[in-house]
């Protein structure tokens, strides 16, 4: 990988895992329902790895680009149901999803960091989506991964 590739990608997957971690350790102080807690907390973990797969990049250590995958891999999903929902991003998103019940087709990009849960939300519709611009730094990273082997 270029010097240039790998501080570009390394910047983005530090600088969205440190917001995300201060978005999800100021959520978690305002939440007085400890229900909300055990998912704030997984947020946290997910951004501090972010964190973590950045500052391996940045350094140019050895498996970095496959501890990278893993950290975009989960950003790729977007889903809500009545039932559970979830999105997480780090960065940069650029989302499209399909809703069902009216049949709907969004779109959605943000710089930035953001996740979004929910967990018995009745009025919640089904849709679900995913995350282009993730794929695209997924598949970049794996193929980055494979040419420079273990």
């Amino acid at each position: 990988m270029k010097l240039w590739q790998r501080r570009a990608i390394g910047i983005l997957t530090l600088g969205g895992g440190s917001v995300g971690f201060a978005a999800a350790l100021s959520l978690i102080l305002t939440r007085s329902n400890p229900i909300e807690w055990p998912f704030c907390i997984g947020f946290i973990a997910i951004y501090t790895c972010g964190i973590w797969c950045g500052v391996q990049l940045l350094e140019g250590k050895p498996g970095a680009e496959r501890s990278a995958v893993k950290y975009w891999l989960i950003q790729i999903p977007a889903f809500g149901s009545p039932l559970f929902g979830y999105f997480l991003s780090s960065g940069f998103h650029t989302t499209v999803s399909l809703q069902v019940f009216p049949l709907k087709l969004n779109a959605n990009f943000l710089l930035g960091s953001t996740f979004n849960y929910s967990l018995m939300q009745t009025g919640s519709p089904w849709f679900v989506g995913v995350n282009l611009f993730a794929i695209a730094i997924t598949w970049w990273l794996v193929r980055k991964a494979t040419q420079t082997g273990p």
